[in-house]
């Protein structure tokens, strides 16, 4: 991944825009040594935000509910004999 500084970035957005969409790669830009943003092409982005069908993380956050009524649990604790 490309990493630029903030006052880079500033100066010339157009070039940050060519270097995603040549090399494909995300481009970090940070202000103060600290990362701020990250500059992705759209494609890419789709890529990490849409689920795909077998994806469990899209089966988590399913929207139907759930019936769920779990029978009380004894584990047996007890106060200890001192």
């Amino acid at each position: 991944m490309v990493t630029m500084t903030a006052a880079e970035f500033n100066r010339a957005p157009s070039a940050v825009r060519r270097q995603v969409l040549t090399s494909r790669e995300p481009v970090l830009v940070t202000d103060r040594k600290r990362p701020s943003l990250v500059v992705m092409a759209y494609n890419e982005y789709l890529s990490l935000t849409t689920p795909s069908p077998g994806d469990p993380v899209a089966w988590l956050r399913m929207d139907a509910d759930i019936d769920f009524d779990p029978a009380p649990v004894n584990i047996g604790l007890r106060v200890p004999e001192l």
